[in-house]
């Protein structure tokens, strides 16, 4: 396996540093027998590493311009991630989340408290928090069905202590969901300690995965209507971030 990537790279490099590379050439410079090497090309070509052009030549393929413009499209969506959860704050003084599904796991992407955002790194354990809060439940209601599935087979059903209306069987937890879908929303209100969550998402958001963004404010504080108003503008702002 290693001689085969060896091989690649090589490959690579010289197509790169060449403006006009052929079979011929390519063998040339890498000192490679010429059955070998077209073998290897072609299979490099079927895997997007590199285009041949009508005149037979080899240049660098369209995987590594879709991977350059996926790595561009993730930093402007955490550029704006956190701009967002700074602008909530501001906007209503509650604790904001927004997170997202990796490897069928809770993920969050930032924490917000009083314009302190708590930037996570790539190697930051994954949850399993779906059920406990408002942009848990967001997010497996929008969750696509197969990844919903998934989650659920992975997870198991909730516990009453952590959603006590979705709590029994899988149809329960389904409709409850649906209900999730349908609203638009999901709150969750803990008298301890004292307060309000509530959480929108989209489902199409960074990488095809769903979105939540919550906020958390006191009971006290808690207006449904402002609160939902503020949630709309921000994931209006994620999907214009996530459009080509």
């Amino acid at each position: 396996m290693g001689q085969v990537i060896d091989k690649t790279v090589r490959v690579l490099k010289l197509v790169a540093s060449q403006e006009h590379c052929t079979l011929k050439s390519l063998c040339a410079a890498a000192g490679y027998k010429k059955s070998a090497l077209c073998q290897q090309l072609q299979s490099m070509v079927r895997n997007g590493l590199l285009l041949r052009d009508i005149a037979g030549e080899y240049h660098l393929g369209p995987l590594f311009s879709d991977l350059a413009a996926r790595r561009e499209e993730n930093v402007l969506f955490r550029k704006t991630a956190e701009s967002i959860a700074i602008d909530l704050n501001t906007a209503c003084g509650g604790d904001i989340t927004i997170a997202t599904v990796r490897n069928g796991k809770y993920r969050r992407l930032f924490s917000c408290t009083s314009l302190r955002v708590t930037r996570l790194t790539a190697n930051a354990p994954d949850e399993e928090c779906f059920y406990g809060n408002a942009t848990g439940r967001v997010l497996l209601a929008e969750a696509s069905p197969e990844l919903r599935t998934r989650i659920i087979g992975a997870i198991g059903l909730p516990s009453d202590r952590e959603w006590p209306e979705a709590t029994g069987d899988l149809k329960t937890l389904l409709e409850e969901l649906k209900k999730i879908r349908e609203q638009g929303f999901a709150a969750v209100f803990r008298s301890q300690p004292g307060r309000c969550f509530i959480a929108a998402g989209c489902a199409n958001g960074n990488a095809g995965l769903p979105v939540a963004v919550g906020i958390s404010v006191p009971q006290s504080g808690f207006d449904e209507t402002k609160l939902l108003e503020l949630l709309r503008q921000a994931l209006h702002r994620l999907d214009h971030t996530t459009q080509p």
